[in-house]
């Protein structure tokens, strides 16, 4: 894996770029954070990718509580010893992360008109296309460690529905801020994987869940929301109507699986998927608003509205915290999870014009976030556990990158600027 010139610190912004809102100083301590720490990183599946983390998870996942204390060693090193895995483990890129870091870059070129943001996005883009991954009918990225879940062990480097999209934002963000036309090809790329290699498994007449991998059939909700965004998108972006044909299949699907109190399960396969979650909820939310800004529609609308409903129900605690179940599926150490952080600022970020209320809950969490769950050196703890106990090793992938990126969106939200 190429080393960044981005990781540079000397390519880091000067001090005229600095932000001045009450969510600016947060952004600007991650990035001296991050100009120091580099790009690669450690990550969460450190430990659950090794041969005794696979064959752990997969007995767990076939055996349920026969298997739980086999993966309770897994639980201990990230609980008490996360930096552990330093001893067996190697810093790496992944997509997600790297992809993410580029759009809250970009966001920070729109908010504070600095050619340095911009310059920082376009040198980690190149290097994202570095290793998108060959095989298939167009560029792609997924994981570079082994998965195995609760349906199969799927190998690295096998491309996923819930990493590309983001990076096909980035490259049609690129082409757009830029007007360089090898931007948009490539984004017209991915959208050749996300049509030709995912698997479509039908639902209903005209609806069709899309799968997480090409190696799938699933019915998982949030993976079939990202593939009719990019598909629908790539419809009118490119003129081309079996993607949008095919992307509406999708999206009838995410509609027709709401349920009647406006909630969508993770997964309609197992016993395992049928659970309610925040930032699997946000996902879906966002994709669905994305939607609708291209097919303004009043049942899409509806879904939102209702889903929305649900979710400010369900999936906060008393005190406005996010919470990361609506119904606990199992005992959990964790109490509060940074990932529903970022996903509720982007998404509040999102709706800011249509549902004032979403706004302005983004706006007391992200202040929430920066002045009691960010580092001194400008990292933000990663989960919070009963008992008071922290989780502070910081992982890219999960959530620091989600984190930069929510508070950018609400940085281009506002354009708040020196």
């Amino acid at each position: 894996m190429p080393n960044s010139s981005a990781n540079n610190p000397s390519a880091s912004p000067d001090s005229a770029s600095l932000g001045t809102g009450p969510f600016e100083s947060g952004i600007d301590r991650f990035i001296s954070w991050l100009n120091r720490v580099g790009i690669p990183s450690y990550d969460p599946y450190d430990v659950s990718g090794t041969l005794y983390g696979l064959w752990a998870r997969r007995i767990y996942y076939k055996r349920g509580k026969i298997g739980m204390p086999l993966v309770l060693p897994i639980v201990l090193i990230d609980l008490f010893f996360p930096s552990a895995r330093k001893l067996f483990a190697a810093k790496q890129r992944y997509a997600t992360s790297d992809a993410q870091l580029i759009l809250g870059f970009l966001n920070l070129y729109e908010a504070r008109s600095d050619s340095s943001f911009l310059d920082r996005a376009v040198g980690l883009a190149e290097e994202l296309l570095e290793y998108s991954i060959p095989g298939y009918k167009g560029h792609c990225w997924g994981y570079p460690f082994d998965w195995q879940n609760n349906k199969a062990m799927w190998p690295k480097n096998t491309p996923y529905i819930t990493c590309t999209p983001y990076c096909y934002e980035v490259f049609v963000r690129l082409h757009e801020l830029t007007g360089e036309e090898r931007y948009l090809e490539i984004a017209r790329s991915i959208t050749r994987f996300v049509r030709e290699d995912l698997n479509d498994t039908p639902y209903s007449e005209g609806a069709a869940a899309g799968s997480y991998s090409p190696l799938d059939n699933s019915m998982v909700v949030n993976a079939s929301a990202y593939r009719a965004y990019v598909l629908i998108d790539a419809g009118q972006r490119f003129n081309l109507a079996d993607y949008t044909e095919i992307g509406i299949g999708n999206l009838k699907f995410i509609l027709e699986c709401q349920q009647e109190d406006g909630s969508w399960l993770y997964g309609l396969e197992t016993k395992a998927d049928r659970f309610i979650d925040h930032f699997h909820t946000c996902f879906v939310l966002k994709n669905l608003f994305k939607l609708n800004r291209l097919l303004d529609r009043v049942d899409i609308w509806q879904a939102i509205e209702s889903g929305y409903e649900y979710y400010c129900t369900h999936l906060f605690s008393s005190d406005n915290r996010p919470k990361s179940f609506s119904k606990e599926p199992r005992f959990q150490l964790g109490r509060l999870e940074m990932y529903n952080y970022a996903e509720a600022i982007t998404l509040g970020s999102l709706l800011r014009e249509d549902i004032p209320e979403a706004w302005n809950l983004a706006q007391s969490l992200a202040i929430d976030l920066i002045e009691n769950y960010q580092l001194p050196d400008g990292h933000f703890v990663t989960r919070t556990y009963i008992a008071g106990m922290t989780h502070t090793f910081p992982f890219l992938r999960w959530p620091q990158a989600q984190l930069f990126l929510a508070l950018t969106n609400m940085a281009k939200e506002t354009s708040e600027v020196s």
